[in-house]
């Protein structure tokens, strides 16, 4: 899952962003381009591994559920649902006006094909597969009913529908594409597919027939804008430039030194869409020496200090994160704020009374030199930033911090096999279940390399338990086991910074930070 360096806001606030006191007329005909941060892998829902292909999914495709910011689930494709008392069962009702791009009516039929599509081994489902847990198995027991069954009871479940992984693909799609669906994203979203250039620009047109759209995001009927072009520009430099010269009137991922002066312009409008989970963070590899010693990993708490690094990698414009779960998720525990504050004395202290020794520059213990490796994305703008500010402020205690700037795949293998000893990254969730991805055995994502049964326990039960004040209870637990062990370093909340031309108003996101056009109106 690519979802790597790759607020709680109220419902009433994301309808519609940017709004102005006396909105001009929409124009009907407005083409827009947005300046986009990073290529796809793929446009299939199903497959995809990037975060960022999640917003443009979510302008094409519907999910059976629309979540506000707010982790509120509402109705979208399923007007209505039902949940059995053992919690195994899941009653979707579902609307009976809804047509695909290539004319395929949706009916309970279509959602049976995708969950077969994301649960076939063929498909190689990424983010999806994960997103459906216990509950792979779907039955029509009816042209406009379909039910959800599933192995254990799974709490995250309805949340996790909204997601744009799950949307709903033409079921011709699937049977004419085969591999190349990507190619081809065909779904009853707002928009429809025109044309895609791979690592260039992708076209989406108004789907006129559009009539279904979630009444959470405040818009009925079609789109008011005619066109989106996404313009794929890796360059931040090259972006900004692109979007001050009025070649793009929205620019994704803005830069933090020009998101501090742009956002000061009246001629622009600025708008932070949180991005929920775990923010960005490391873990902290406790398979492998050094950091397998807790001393050495509550010493790297102590000695980085988060404000600092935000400030060296991205101008400061982040505000700091110093919990598991990312402020705004509905687990969030506030007690865990002050846990490792920046202390470098600290960390020092810490070393020592572990029977660490500094007899030079560097610690070391029976003879082996404190040694810690920082993996970094080397195609990324952010990640060797972040990597060496962290470098940084551990050499400055002694530490003898090293960075290895790795392509993506080598990056991904060193980290699992346990390689190296932390990597700052990114990854997002509506539901906090997203721990266990990251700390059950075996997990893909278990790169701490650390296992703990108490935790093992309690996460499985945050994953049973419907109850939310029983929820937060199991979850404030798994969280202050892993900051009482050190295995994960809380970095800065994860935003995207979105700069738009003042005349596009209603710009709308989903929970977990999906941006979603189907809203949004350019005035002339």
């Amino acid at each position: 899952m690519q979802n790597f360096l790759p607020k709680l806001l109220a419902a009433c606030a994301f309808a519609l962003v940017g709004q102005q006191a006396a909105a001009a007329p929409p124009d009907l005909d407005a083409k827009i381009t947005v300046g986009w941060g990073q290529p796809f892998d793929t446009l299939n829902p199903a497959t995809t591994g990037n975060r960022n292909v999640g917003p443009i999914d979510a302008n094409i495709f519907d999910t059976l559920v629309w979540l506000t910011p707010d982790f509120k689930v509402t109705p979208d494709l399923a007007s209505s649902w039902a949940v059995s008392p053992d919690g195994l069962i899941y009653t979707f009702k579902l609307r009976e006006d809804v047509t695909f791009h290539d004319g395929t009516p949706f009916d309970a039929a279509a959602v049976v094909a995708n969950v077969d599509y994301i649960t076939n081994k063929d498909t190689q489902s990424k983010i999806s597969l994960n997103l459906m847990g216990p509950c792979a198995s779907a039955v029509a027991t009816s042209k406009y009913t379909v039910q959800l069954t599933c192995t254990a009871p799974y709490a995250p479940l309805l949340a996790q529908l909204g997601e744009p992984y799950m949307a709903i693909q033409s079921p011709k799609a699937i049977r004419e594409y085969g591999k190349d669906l990507g190619l081809h994203p065909t779904g009853t979203g707002p928009f429809s597919f025109v044309s895609y250039q791979p690592g260039q620009s992708l076209v989406l047109k108004r789907n006129e027939a559009y009539k279904w759209g979630p009444a959470a995001t405040g818009h009925t009927g079609p789109p008011d804008i005619a066109q989106i072009t996404f313009q794929i520009v890796s360059s931040a430099q090259a972006r900004v430039s692109q979007f001050q010269t009025g070649q793009s009137d929205v620019m994704q991922e803005t830069p933090g030194v020009f998101w501090n002066a742009l956002r000061k312009m009246d001629r622009y409008t600025a708008i932070e869409v949180p991005i929920t989970g775990m923010g960005i963070f490391a873990p902290i590899n406790a398979g492998s020496f050094p950091t397998n010693d807790i001393a050495v990993r509550k010493a790297i708490q102590y000695a980085v200090d988060k404000a600092g690094v935000i400030q060296l990698a991205d101008a400061g414009a982040h505000p700091v994160s110093n919990t598991p779960l990312a402020k705004g998720m509905v687990d969030y525990d506030a007690s865990l704020e002050n846990s490792y504050p920046y202390d470098p004395a600290k960390a020092e202290a810490t070393l020592k009374a572990a029977g660490w020794t500094k007899p030079g520059e560097f610690w070391e213990k029976d003879g082996q030199r404190l040694t810690i490796k920082i993996s970094a994305i080397a195609t990324s703008a952010e990640s060797p930033l972040m990597a060496q500010a962290i470098q940084g402020y551990l050499r400055k205690v002694g530490m003898d911090a090293n960075v290895f700037q790795m392509a993506t795949p080598a990056w991904l293998a060193a980290n699992i096999k346990g390689d190296m000893s932390l990597a700052a990254l990114q990854y997002i969730a509506v539901d906090s279940d997203a721990l266990h991805l990251w700390f059950l055995p075996d997990q893909y994502f278990n790169w701490s390399h650390y296992t703990n049964p108490t935790l093992t326990d309690l996460i499985l039960q945050g994953q049973k338990e419907s109850d939310p004040a029983k929820r937060f209870a199991i979850y404030a637990k798994a969280q202050k086991i892993l900051m009482d062990e050190a295995v994960i370093m809380p970095i800065r909340q994860n935003i995207d910074l979105i700069m738009t031309t003042r005349k596009l108003t209603g710009l709308t996101w989903s929970g977990g930070g999906f941006e979603y056009f189907g809203a949004a109106s350019m005035s002339k």
